[in-house]
């Protein structure tokens, strides 16, 4: 099952909860935590396939106040 760490830098100017709320909301969303670093964000997503992968990132990058995402795929060994 493809997975990925997605980091996510957030805009200053939205609230970081509601923006933090509706990634949580994205399907497939597994875990998304604010921290303190470069990133303001780092989720973490699975799905069946990585083509379903690269849609919840595109659904992420679709959430009001993310600026950017990084992702890092798993590697399955």
């Amino acid at each position: 099952m493809p997975s990925a760490y997605v980091l996510i830098s957030l805009n200053m100017v939205v609230d970081f909860a509601v923006s933090l709320s509706d990634i949580r909301a994205v399907e497939g969303v597994e875990r998304a935590d604010l921290v303190v670093g470069p990133d303001d964000c780092i989720a973490i997503v699975s799905a069946d396939d990585t083509t379903t992968v690269m849609n919840i990132i595109r659904e992420i990058r679709n959430v009001q106040g993310v600026d950017s995402t990084d992702t890092r795929s798993i590697a399955d060994l």
